[in-house]
């Protein structure tokens, strides 16, 4: 089956740009999980794995530019060192305007 072909023959959705908000550890998997981790195991790897498989897809949808965000510490699913090389809002945000080169304004098109 080709990369992104559904089994029923439709492609997946894909997006310019796709924002994931708050992946930091204990927002992705949600801290309640928890609770499973020494009680119900089986239920923990399920949910745990459940997360992962949700951040992956939204990620996977992401054509042109992904951004991602979180508050602490940076979430299990993300690059072992994401805390250490991610950039803040702030540092993108140069004179020349976002960083994807598009501008915050909407172009106007010719009908």
């Amino acid at each position: 089956m080709p990369i992104g072909a559904e089994p029923w023959g439709t492609s997946r959705a894909s997006f310019q740009r796709v924002f994931l908000t708050s992946i930091g550890e204990g927002q992705v998997p949600h801290q309640r999980i928890e609770r499973y981790r020494l009680t119900n195991p089986d239920r923990y790897r399920q949910e745990e794995q459940r997360a992962r498989s949700l951040v992956f897809v939204a990620a996977t949808r992401a054509r042109d530019e992904l951004i991602v965000t979180w508050s602490g510490d940076a979430g299990r699913f993300l690059p072992e060192h994401a805390d250490d090389t991610a950039h803040r809002a702030t540092d993108l945000l140069g004179n020349d305007g976002p960083p994807s080169g598009s501008s915050s304004a909407p172009s106007a098109s010719a009908a």
